[in-house]
């Protein structure tokens, strides 16, 4: 359950998930230490993928967005400005 904003300066609390913007990011998937300790099941399905849901609230998906990237992980960037007119 998405809880509050990601954005670690509003911790804004999820209300409704029709508000702000969810992100569904896809990952490897990291065996916790007792999946390596036990012995593999032939006919058991091996997960390799994993799905992360991440949430920005109104506010801050107006000026920022969420990247995903192997060495950093998920972060929070900027959006570039409009021209002024």
């Amino acid at each position: 359950m998405l809880s509050h904003c990601e954005n670690s300066e509003c911790s804004r609390p999820s209300l409704q998930l029709g508000q702000g913007k969810l992100f569904m990011v896809e990952t490897k998937y990291v065996a916790t230490s007792e999946e390596l300790a036990t012995p593999p099941v032939s006919y058991a399905r091996r997960r390799t993928r994993r799905v992360e849901r991440y949430w920005l609230c109104d506010e801050c998906a107006r000026v920022s967005t969420l990247v995903h990237d192997q060495k950093h992980g998920v972060t929070m960037i900027a959006l570039p400005q409009p021209p002024l007119r």
